[in-house]
This record gives structure tokens, sequence and C-alpha cells, in this order.
């Protein structure tokens, strides 16, 4: 399963992606907004300090803007870029041109399995159900694995990267599932290290090291 950085936070994107497990990082609107910076410019060194892909979102919302904004988006890397388009009219016609200009797309904010069907079958490279706000309105998580049940037997190629979570539950619930990836915010990733259990080992590792009188050990 790849994991993706959900994130506009450069420099907390970078003390967590010298772990060197991560595919990518993911951005749409609400999270360049929370950068207080021009998006452009978060996008671009995004692109200057962070390997992999690379996931910006059209902002634009009529079919024409929308194709004519992801072929600049797209210009900025393209063996990296990969678009984000809402699910909706302009989304799935979007792309068939997308497709004609290999310009790969993520079809996001995906809530049901009639969803995943559709864009799928209209060529989406990537679909992104929001599993927190799935469960905010009483979708149980399961659907997830309908979802994937729909792109493995239909034979597509459409890859399902689950997005949104706010409990370490939901991830736990995704990451039993055989879809493509996962999608987390820099804080969320951060609460992998912070089990309690894992902190009390640790102390008491360091305890009974530090215990040892004569503790003669490879030279560091």
């Amino acid at each position: 399963m790849k994991l993706f950085i959900d994130d506009s936070n450069t420099e907390a994107i970078a003390g967590l992606f010298e772990l060197g497990i991560f595919s990518g990082i993911s951005t749409n609107p609400s999270i360049l907004k929370k950068s207080d910076r021009r998006p452009l410019e978060v996008v671009k060194e995004m692109l200057d300090r962070f390997a992999g892909a690379l996931f910006v979102q059209c902002a634009s919302s009529e079919y024409e803007d929308t194709i004519k904004e992801g072929v600049e988006i797209f210009k900025l890397a393209p063996e990296r870029i990969k678009l984000k388009i809402p699910f909706s009219r302009t989304g799935i016609k979007a792309l068939g041109e997308f497709g004609k200009l290999k310009i790969p797309v993520t079809i996001t904010g995906i809530f049901s399995v009639p969803q995943v069907l559709m864009a799928a079958e209209a060529g989406a490279d990537y679909v992104a159900p929001y599993a927190s706000r799935m469960e905010n309105l009483g979708i149980d998580l399961s659907v997830v694995e309908s979802m994937q049940r729909v792109i493995t037997n239909g034979a597509y190629s459409t890859k399902l990267i689950a997005a949104s979570f706010k409990t370490l539950t939901q991830i736990s619930k995704m990451a039993e599932l055989p879809i493509y990836g996962i999608s987390l915010p820099v804080a969320m990733y951060g609460e992998f290290f912070a089990h309690s259990g894992t902190l009390k080992a640790i102390d008491n590792f360091d305890a009974d090291w530090q215990s040892i009188e004569d503790r003669k050990w490879v030279s560091i």
C-alpha cells in the first residue's frame, strides 16, 4: 500500500518525508489554503523539495476552464503531476479529454460505489473516497471495500487512494483493504509514533540499558 501526505506545510512535510517511505504528496484548495501562501508558490516548492507524485486539484468548475487549467498545471512537471478533479459532470466529461492528452487524473470527493463505477468507466486513473466525511454522513467504511471490488471485478486500471482521515481506527480499517494507497496529514502520521505502549517500551529499553554496569558496545 502506497503512503501519501495530505498537507501544505512544507517544513512539516520535510521532517516526515525524510523517512523515505512516501510515494508523494496530495493537495487541494482546502489544504493549500492552510499554508496562508500563494498556492502556485507552494506547489512549485513541493516539486523542488520532494520526490514522487504531486496531486494538484483544478480549481475551475467549468469544462473548458478545467481543461486549460489542467494542461497548465501538468506542464509544471509532466512526469510527476497528477491532476485532481471533484466528482461532477465536469469531472467525468474532462476525463475523456485528459485521457487523450495522456494526463493522469484523480476523481476526488467520492462517497458511493456508483460514483466509483462511473469514474472508472470514464477512465479515471485514481479515485479518492473520503473516509472521515463518509462516517460523518453515516456511511459505513465497509463501502470502500465494495468500491475496490468494483474496480477489481471490472478489470479497471483505476487505483483507489483513501483520504480524509480523523482517527487511527479509520486508518486501520483502510489498511486492511487491498486498495492502492492512503493519504494523511503530517499530524496523523505523527500519531503512529505516539502510541503509549510503544513509548513505554522505549523508556523501559533505555532504563534497562542504562542499568547495565559494563555495557561496552560497538563504536558509534
